[in-house]
Order: C-alpha cells, then structure tokens, then sequence
C-alpha cells in the first residue's frame, strides 16, 4: 500500500514540477536560493497507513550557516520553515487512515484540492525570503498557538533578517530570547541562542 500511496502522489505532483528525491518520501522544486518541499509522512499500522502532508521551505544559506554553526553535516532535509498542509487548507484532516483504494482514491483527491487551492500558491509565496521573513516572524510573536519548535524558529527568523540586512539591535535579539524564556525554552536552548549571535557576528564578517 505504502508503495501505491507515493506512486499516486508522485504522478500527480510532476505534472506541478516537483520531483521524488531518490530515498525519501520527500518531493522537490527548487528555485534560486532554496528550495519547495512537499513531504508525505507516512505511518504503517496493521491494517492501513496513517498520511500527512507537510509543506516546507528550505533557504540554502539560512541551513548552511546553522549546520555549521553546530559543527555538522548538513542535512538535505532540514527546512527552514514547514507547515502541515490542514493550517494552510482547512477543509481537509491533518492526518488520514488508509486502508483501501476506495479510501486512498478520496484522500488523494482531498490532497490534490488543497494543494491547487492553497497549498501550491503558499509554497510560492514562501519562496520570497521577504514574505517568509515577515510570515515565521508572525508565527514567533503573533500567532494565537505557539510552536512547538519555537527554537528553531527563533534561531531561523533571526539568521534571515540578518541576511536580509535589517539593522538587528541588542534589542530585537533579546526580544526573540525573551520570548523562548515566555515560552520555557529550556536554559540550554537559551545558552545556544547566545552562542549562535557571537557566531553570526563572525560569520557575517567573511
């Protein structure tokens, strides 16, 4: 079934120009500095599949400057801001049982609508660094419900602008550190924040 789910959602997702990356199930389009990933989460039970379609945009520069800050490899995977397809299209489930061709055949017709409705048109707007910018801010500060990934989202929102070249003051800094603490991020956390800013200042330098 697992392999009959992928075979449908990649038939459907050429025909927009976004390709399997060979191992995962993972679908790609790139653009000039990055690139639009369209991620199928698959779960196996005993008797179906549970699917969930995640959309991201990974920044090049934005995953270098982090992996390297932490003395990795980087990671082909690593996006710099996903969402699951259901915030962004409401009308369908955030995750979906699979037992059969009857009900995979209206899963994916769910799917297929929510991408062509919005899905498609986001990952679009999310590829102006800008607009990405200004939208993970948004989450960080605005949102009614806060991310569970808050960290990254921080660390993330503060590398853009700083490439972006925003004036970035001692006090957007501790605005971003104040709301982890809000939000009890862990105090190692806290202390890699720190860290990551006296590397950014020394990596922008190059």
């Amino acid at each position: 079934m697992r392999e009959v789910v992928i075979h449908n959602i990649e038939n459907f997702l050429n025909d927009f120009q976004y390709f399997k990356l060979h191992g995962y199930d993972v679908f790609q389009q790139s653009f000039q500095s990055g690139s639009k990933l369209i991620v199928s989460n698959l779960t196996p039970y005993d008797d179906g599949l549970m699917l969930e379609i995640q959309l991201g945009v990974r920044l090049d520069n934005v995953e270098k400057c982090i992996f390297d800050f932490q003395q990795q490899e980087p990671d082909k995977l690593s996006l710099t801001y996903w969402e699951s397809l259901y915030q962004i299209f409401n009308n369908i489930s955030k995750r979906s049982f699979i037992q059969n061709e009857v009900e995979l055949s209206k899963v994916l017709a769910e799917i297929e609508v929510g991408l062509v409705k919005k899905g498609f048109n986001w990952l679009d707007e999310m590829q102006d660094v800008q607009k990405l910018s200004s939208y993970i801010y948004n989450v960080i500060f605005k949102a009614p419900q806060k991310s569970s990934n808050i960290f990254k989202l921080c660390q993330r929102s503060y590398l853009i602008r700083n490439f972006l070249g925003e004036q970035i003051s001692d006090a957007t800094f501790y605005k971003y550190y104040e709301q982890m603490q809000l939000l009890k991020v862990p105090m190692h956390q806290l202390e890699e924040f720190i860290a990551f800013k006296n590397y950014l200042k020394a990596y922008l330098l190059k």
